[in-house]
């Protein structure tokens, strides 16, 4: 039985299953999609940076300041003529103080172009992205065919030098 006053029901009842098949399609396949795209983009290399720089800040601080950084730098050329290359697993470094509390992933002294660079943060690449690294350079003599951060870049990483401090540089690299 009908009471005279309730209301009609509004629209076509196959448009309304209709748009709410597309609305579960939406749900169902299009946003884990979306998610996953973005999840792939996500942190931004600017956020990145700015935890890196942070975290450098504090390791700085830890060393002694830059000029300890630099003394250190100095100290590791003068100790190593030819070259030194450091990877965070090896045992018998002798790294000096500031250059051990900067805590970096690598350290390599090169005197072809005068430099001590160290690693800070490591290379690894996530979702198909390749993660910005973070790098320092010291410069222990002047040489005329040297560049910050060599100016390289690879694949879709370009290499970014901006000086930090007298001699001292931070290397990142971008994506394009």
């Amino acid at each position: 039985m009908r009471m005279a006053n309730s209301p009609q029901p509004q629209g076509n009842p196959q448009r309304n299953l209709f748009k709410a098949g597309i609305g579960r399609f939406i749900l169902v396949f299009t946003l884990p999609l979306f998610l996953l795209w973005s999840v792939t983009f996500w942190p931004p290399g600017w956020a990145v940076r700015r935890s890196q720089r942070a975290a450098l800040a504090e390791r700085v601080r830890l060393a002694g300041g830059w000029d300890a950084v630099r003394r250190g730098c100095m100290a590791l050329a003068e100790q190593h003529t030819n070259y030194f290359y450091y990877c965070c697993g090896d045992r018998d470094t002798n790294l000096p103080p500031a250059i051990v509390a900067m805590k970096p992933v690598s350290v390599a002294y090169d005197p072809n172009y005068g430099r001590v660079h160290m690693s800070i943060s490591e290379r690894y690449s996530t979702n198909g992205r390749s993660w910005p690294y973070f790098d320092l350079e010291v410069v222990t003599k002047k040489t005329d065919d040297y560049t910050p951060g060599g100016g390289e870049e690879c694949g879709k990483i370009k290499t970014i030098a901006q000086q930090v401090a007298d001699g001292i540089y931070e290397i990142f690299g971008v994506e394009d």
